[in-house]
């Protein structure tokens, strides 16, 4: 034997570690991907994009689980396995960079790094209560959209909007935002009764489901907080799998990602790394096209949207059908037991510390606009949705919340309710949305109070 070369039993121990962390990598792509560990997968949108990468990840893992194999079985060196093995340490190497440049500068909690990535951070409360929020500005240290400071203890009294993208705003200026609007509509029937105005604390923000929105409310409460009423705002068409069933959202490169919440999966399936991560914000970024000019925002006016195209913008009608199909089919089904716990915590909530707490619940694009729905082909749309059941289901789980529904308020105006080129409220449905929010929130907050 050659000298020069290691033994059978070196050539065996440095294969078999290597062997075991490829066949562990295997295990974890086929048991979330495959395997069923994760009921609604992973991602919501790109699930069949995903679903080849799993395949082409899981070959990948097996392909060089078999070279390890071989050197470990012949006891003997193989280049093809030598140059494998250079590569997964040069990848795990790039990992640990990638983890502290992410941690370090561009998804820092603080939000003070270099907008090098997307706009989020994740904060811990000092009771420990984990939130992703986005990055800071002068208008609010927790990064809400507002332009007004919101103290922990206001003079008066304050309402606490919670929810996603819709409660965030969605128009040209917070005046045309439904939650400013409906705050400005309540604090009308107020001064006609004498009563003090409420300040608006509009903690809504893009990407939120019912948990998330939850996990905001105990972090604020953790921090000091007070507020004296709370709107928490329910989208038919994603709360309810925003929240995928064993998963959580984490924040890598400043994006909300989902990952598995078991630590196995999370740590060893190669598409849950954060350089991987890196990979696809990079390539969702090179997607993203240009906004609208009539959303931009900051002029104070609000302005009814553009007309429908006369041919529908293909990225709406994909967008529209594919959400269709996804949140009325099982899925929903599946994933509504986290909505459920977190209705559930919002009541005991209210209870425990007597504030009143208001759901307002806002319906599906296709279900308001009947624009739309035309245009699609679609006019049986009722027959096939059975809205009924999600309304249910929300004034069950509620248990005596009360349960403020905007279907038939943006009903009426059709397609001016929305963006021409997505599922938002365009400024005249947050007008409408607000007004009619901020009428039943009279009503059931009380003008008085």
């Amino acid at each position: 034997m050659d000298r020069s070369e290691p033994s059978s039993l070196a050539v065996r121990l440095r294969a078999a570690p290597w062997l075991a962390l490829a066949l562990a990598a295997a295990l974890a792509v086929w048991r979330q991907d495959f395997g069923g560990a994760l009921p609604l997968g992973l991602v919501n949108e790109g699930r069949e994009v995903w679903r080849a990468l799993a395949a082409a990840t899981l070959a990948g893992a097996l392909a060089v689980a078999l070279l390890f194999a071989l050197e470990l079985a012949r006891g003997r060196p193989l280049r093809a396995a030598a140059a494998a093995r250079t590569l997964l340490a040069v990848a795990l190497a790039f990992e640990l960079l990638v983890t502290a440049l992410d941690v370090f500068v561009v998804s820092r909690s603080d939000g003070r790094g270099p907008e090098l990535g997307g706009p989020y951070r994740e904060l811990a409360s000092r009771a420990g209560t984990r939130v992703f929020l986005k990055r800071p500005h002068p208008g609010s240290p927790l990064g809400f959209r507002s332009a007004a400071a919101h103290p922990l203890e206001p003079a008066g009294p304050r309402l606490l909007f919670l929810g996603d993208s819709y409660t965030e705003g969605s128009g040209r200026d917070a005046a045309c935002n439904f939650p400013e609007v409906a705050t400005a509509t309540l604090n009308e029937r107020r001064a006609a009764a004498g009563a003090a105005p409420f300040a608006l604390l509009n903690a809504g923000v893009a990407g939120y489901g019912p948990a998330d929105s939850l996990s905001l409310l105990r972090f604020l409460r953790d921090e000091g907080y007070r507020f004296d009423a709370v709107v928490l705002s329910i989208f038919l068409e994603n709360d309810f799998t925003d929240n995928l069933p064993e998963t959580e959202r984490r924040v890598v490169a400043g994006i909300n990602f989902r990952f598995p919440r078991s630590p196995f999966l999370r740590r060893l399936h190669p598409l849950n790394a954060r350089s991987a991560r890196y990979g696809m914000f990079l390539w969702r970024a090179s997607r993203l096209g240009r906004a609208d000019d009539y959303v931009q925002r900051g002029d104070g006016r609000c302005r009814p949207p553009p007309p429908l195209p006369a041919e529908l913008p293909a990225p709406l009608r994909e967008l529209v059908l594919r959400r269709l199909a996804d949140n009325y089919g099982p899925a929903p089904l599946v994933a509504s037991e986290g909505v459920a716990e977190a209705l559930r915590a919002f009541a005991a909530f209210a209870r425990a510390s007597q504030t009143p707490v208001v759901v307002a619940v806002f319906p599906d694009r296709l279900l308001a606009d009947g624009e739309l729905r035309e245009r699609l082909g679609l006019n049986d749309l009722d027959e096939r949705v059975d809205l009924a059941t999600l309304r249910r289901f929300v004034a069950e789980h509620a248990a005596g919340l009360p349960v403020v529904d905007a279907t038939d308020a943006l009903s009426g105006g059709g397609s001016e309710n929305y963006r021409p080129s997505d599922t938002h409220l365009s400024d005249v449905g947050n007008v409408v949305a607000g007004r009619y929010v901020g009428g039943r929130l009279a009503e059931l907050v009380g003008a008085r109070r």
